[in-house]
Formats: C-alpha cells, sequence, structure tokens
C-alpha cells in the first residue's frame, strides 16, 4: 500500500520528532548527571573533573560579579572555595540541539574566603555540546534570601 505525500510526510515527521523527544530525554539525563558530578567535583575539589565540565570560556555572573573557568578551579584548588554539601532539586532541562539550559535549585554547606555561604540557591546553567560531549558554558547564580 502506497501512502498519499502528505500522510507518508506527516508520519515521518512524527517518527522524528518521536526520536528527537527520546534523544533529547537522554541528553537532558547526561546534562543532569555532568550537575551532580560537578557538585561532587566541588565537595572534593576535584579540579580535573572541573576543568572537563566547565567549558574554557565559562563564566558565572552572581552576587560578587563574573568569575572564570580559571578563577573558579583557582578558589576549589586553594581552598577559598569549600563546598561541603551539595543537594540539587527543582531540575528543569531543555535540550535545543547542541545547546541546553538546566534551572535547578540546591541546598549547600559551603564557604568562600572564610566566609560562610551555606543555603539554598537558584540557578541557571548553560551547556554546549563541544566535541562530542556536553560542557558548561555559563552560570548565573543567586541565593535564595529566607522569609522575613
Amino acid at each position: 500500500m502506497v501512502l498519499p505525500f502528505p500522510i507518508l510526510i506527516s508520519s515521518m515527521m512524527l517518527a522524528s520528532s518521536a526520536e528527537n523527544t527520546a534523544g533529547n530525554k537522554a541528553e537532558a539525563a547526561r546534562i543532569v548527571s555532568l550537575e551532580r558530578a560537578l557538585g561532587r567535583a566541588m565537595i572534593a575539589r576535584d579540579t580535573e573533573a572541573l576543568s572537563r565540565i566547565v567549558g574554557d570560556d565559562w563564566l558565572c555572573q552572581g552576587a560578587s560579579g563574573i568569575s572564570t573557568k580559571k578563577s573558579f578551579i583557582d578558589d576549589v584548588a586553594a581552598g577559598k572555595l569549600v563546598v561541603r554539601r551539595f543537594t540539587l532539586h527543582d531540575v528543569h532541562v531543555r535540550v535545543m540541539g547542541n545547546v541546553a539550559y538546566l534551572m535547578a535549585a540546591d541546598d549547600e554547606e559551603s564557604a568562600y574566603a572564610g566566609t560562610d555561604n551555606s543555603g539554598t540557591y537558584n540557578w541557571l546553567d548553560v551547556w554546549q555540546k563541544q566535541g562530542g560531549r556536553w560542557v558548561s558554558v555559563a552560570t548565573q547564580i543567586t541565593k535564595v534570601r529566607a522569609s522575613r
């Protein structure tokens, strides 16, 4: 049986859409796994893992301004940034080809330059597939203020 052209095209588009959805779910799961690995690497002060997960041109915007990959990894290596606990939650991922974003929150015990920064943070990470692997290329992070 030969399908009329419009039905054939519609069927192909639906099949392609289903494949993309399944592929996007797998990619989204990979990105969530990388976010968790990033948290573990900060706790372990594993700068090699951080270097693989964070892209060379990565920038992070937070309350203290803009950080680069180098300044972030240097702070972790020197013990200036200390993360003792990192619990990821409220995760939302959207994959759009070779670019994705992950919005999430984390509860953490952390300190920077000896000042306790523990609390809940909301953040957005932008990921890009480079050379067949996902790397974080931008982060925006905001500490959640306690209710008054």
